[in-house]
């Protein structure tokens, strides 16, 4: 059912037209939840189960965070709206001390429809808040409700359960016809709506207009707006003991009929309630001694107004049965559905990631298959595409450039005296008080900080291989950094971006990303976090690409022929030693593989090594009568040998590419997920972008 037809849009139309134009155009309703306490955060990814499309959370204090690890959190409605304009509504989770304001906050933004959850909110504050919505034009639900809901267009706002059955036009389709119930009671309302879909009868909308003895919206503020929507045949409302709404309705309804075109049925509770005496909700209090408020004074105002009142579901039953006099579905496909729901086994723990899904042969960073990006994109993209979701526009790009290229060419710190890459790297991270000292608060601040530490990086590399930096680029910076070299050759340049690229992420599994998920957790600063997961960088994991370029180096020394590698790999048979850069514990073809051979060849790259990798899995087949892939290290391995480096730059390579996706998951660990939380790494699982794909812009070999 297109979202035009339904209630929901009915509804946004009238209050605001032209937002209604936008929901009609765009064929979804934005939402936001404010208050991310236990009850909203929990009810908030119920409302996202159900279909409902939550744009944002609201929370002071907690901008920049997520809420269920994909939408995001604002501090405040202002800063949501600048970038989400078109919200059509909110819900209301605040603690009744802080509800007020909360709300007035939502109400003088502009969006539409408020549902106001939070009980017990002094009535003074209700007034204000009352006073504001009329001011406003706002359709206020609450508070002390249980929210809404708009079965058609899966559509719900606040705490109503998935009970409630929509027309259903034939199997799996839904039309939006029924009936629309309208109730001060929640309980009530539940049993109803049970009552009327378990004999075929549609709800098209559902409101709880709220327990308290104030509310935004009463029975005479929904009943005629409910009843200019064409596709709402009857409307159920259900009332109790308390106040007078329903007799200030019987009483229009009398005086003003041509506002109530369609059927009108009443469910009284509180027939046998004592005087003086709250009945479940601060509304439901008869008043000692009044005319109005019992159960008696509502059912006479109802029956002098033709609306037949019912106090049973039984008798709710017939008496709608016989005014609509048709079933909107078939009954057996009610209960299936509810058979599905309590049948429905405990939902298997799980924590979501939205940067990179791995599966066999395949790698995906948002959204984007990384052979796609290797081809396109430079490392700067790269790194902002893992942290921020898009890739860059070409003034935010040159702004990483100068924050990279700056850092890069500050002071680095003393070098420990030890050969092994990761533990340089590692430790100058950590007497880094530069680094330490950069600041990821405000927008982008999480890529402007990756983009500093990997400046900073290239300095370190540069004191490594005995350079000193210069260049026009980043890509200039890393090429010396990475080879130590004075002359700047492009196509070398263009390659080791490259190798960066392929090594970038392969999702939260790694040992590295692993250490750095787990110090995040502990909200360890950033620094300390990836000099963690660079430290998990040894010789068995992210060694393999150097270990690969000796093997390669051996062959080539002694000839490079096919005898030559044949002889060489039963030499390290007889020693015991592995072969490096072949076989992965989730691909049997590398996806990342072929697109490095391929660039190899289009910069002239490719020499002997490289065609050595490129036989070496039918020639080790041959030997050991076993079929092993060359994976990506492998590849590494035999171009960084190709290009004359030292076999310990293919480790650093992967090292330097690795932390973009490490910085990425530490952000992402900080932002969505509680301190100190018990990590099952197994329980993992992508929720990011589904698939897409760049469009082909090959860079200039």
């Amino acid at each position: 059912m297109r979202i035009e037809e339904g209630m929901f849009y009915h509804i946004i139309k009238k209050i605001r037209p032209k937002l209604a134009d936008e929901i009609k155009k765009k064929g979804k309703a934005e939402t936001i939840v404010v208050g991310l306490g236990k009850q909203g955060t929990r009810h908030a990814e119920l409302m996202k189960e159900y279909g409902t499309n939550i744009t944002a959370g609201i929370a002071p204090g907690r901008g920049g965070t997520r809420l269920l690890e994909t939408i995001p959190v604002y501090n405040s409605v202002e800063e949501c709206l600048d970038e989400h304009p078109n919200i059509a509504a909110a819900s209301i989770w605040r603690h009744y001390s802080m509800a007020k304001n909360a709300t007035i906050e939502v109400i003088e933004s502009g969006i539409p429809i408020v549902v106001l959850i939070s009980e017990g909110i002094p009535i003074k504050d209700m007034q204000e808040i009352i006073l504001s919505a009329r001011e406003n034009n706002t359709l206020l639900i609450g508070g002390n409700t249980p929210g809404i809901i708009f079965p058609p267009e899966r559509i719900k706002i606040g705490m109503l359960p998935d009970i409630f059955y929509p027309e259903e036009t034939e199997n799996g389709k839904y039309g939006p016809n029924g009936v629309t119930i309208i109730s001060r009671s929640g309980a009530i309302l539940y049993h109803m709506s049970d009552a009327l879909a378990s004999n075929g009868i549609a709800q098209n909308a559902v409101i709880g207009i709220g327990g308290d003895a104030i509310i935004g919206s009463t029975f005479i503020d929904l009943v005629p707006l409910v009843m200019k929507y064409e596709h709402t045949d009857l409307v159920v409302i259900a009332g109790e003991i308390g106040g007078c709404q329903e007799e200030i309705l019987a009483e229009d309804v009398i005086n003003n009929p041509s506002k109530y075109p369609k059927p009108i049925v009443a469910v009284l509770s509180g027939a046998n309630a004592p005087e003086g005496k709250t009945m479940g909700h601060a509304g439901a209090i008869v008043a000692p001694g009044k005319a109005y408020g019992t159960f008696e004074s509502k059912k006479k105002a109802f029956v002098e107004a033709g609306i037949p009142v019912v106090n049973s579901q039984y008798d709710l039953i017939e008496v709608v049965k016989s005014k609509v006099g048709k079933k909107y579905f078939d009954v057996e496909r009610y209960y299936e559905k509810m058979k599905k729901i309590w049948e429905a086994p405990p939902k298997k723990p799980t924590w979501g990631t939205l940067i990179t899904r791995v599966s066999p042969n395949e790698l995906i960073v948002r959204g984007y298959p990384l052979q796609e990006i290797i081809s396109n994109k430079n490392f700067l993209e790269t790194t902002y595409l893992l942290i921020e979701g898009e890739f860059p526009d070409e003034s935010m790009l040159s702004e990483l450039e100068k924050i990279a290229c700056n850092a890069s060419l500050l002071p680095v710190p003393e070098m420990p005296q030890v050969h092994d890459i990761s533990k340089i790297i590692a430790t100058s991270l950590l007497l880094d008080e530069d680094l330490a000292k950069f600041s990821h608060e405000g927008k982008h601040g999480y890529a402007k900080k990756t983009a500093f530490c990997l400046g900073r990086m290239a300095g370190y590399l540069a004191s490594f291989t005995g350079t000193n930096l210069s260049g026009e680029n980043f890509s200039n910076i890393i090429y010396h950094a990475l080879t130590g070299r004075k002359e700047y050759n492009e196509q070398h340049s263009r390659m080791i971006e490259t190798m960066l690229v392929a090594c970038v992420d392969h999702g939260v599994t790694p040992p590295s990303a692993q250490a750095v998920i787990m110090a995040a957790s502990t909200r360890a600063p950033y620094e300390v976090a990836i000099a963690n997961g660079i430290s998990a960088i040894t010789d068995v994991h992210g060694g393999a690409g150097m270990k690969a370029a000796k093997f390669f180096m051996e062959c080539v020394k002694r000839g490079g022929d096919e005898d030559v590698v044949r002889n060489v790999i039963k030499e390290y048979m007889l020693l015991g030693k592995k072969i490096e850069g072949m076989g992965h514990r989730i691909h049997t073809k590398d996806p990342r593989r072929d697109v490095l051979w391929e660039i190899a060849s289009k910069t002239g790259i490719a020499g002997k090594h490289v065609e050595i990798s490129r036989k070496l899995s039918n020639i080790f087949k041959e030997v050991r009568g076993i079929d092993l892939p060359i994976n990506v290290d492998g590849v590494i391995g035999a171009i960084v040998a190709d290009m004359g480096m030292e076999p310990i730059m293919a480790k650093a390579i992967f090292i330097y590419g690795r932390t973009a996706g490490l910085s990425a998951h530490y952000f992402e660990e900080i932002t969505t997920q509680p301190p100190m939380r018990k990590i099952n790494f197994a329980d993992a699982v992508y929720k990011g972008k589904e698939l897409r794909h760049l469009i082909a812009k090959h860079k200039t070999l």
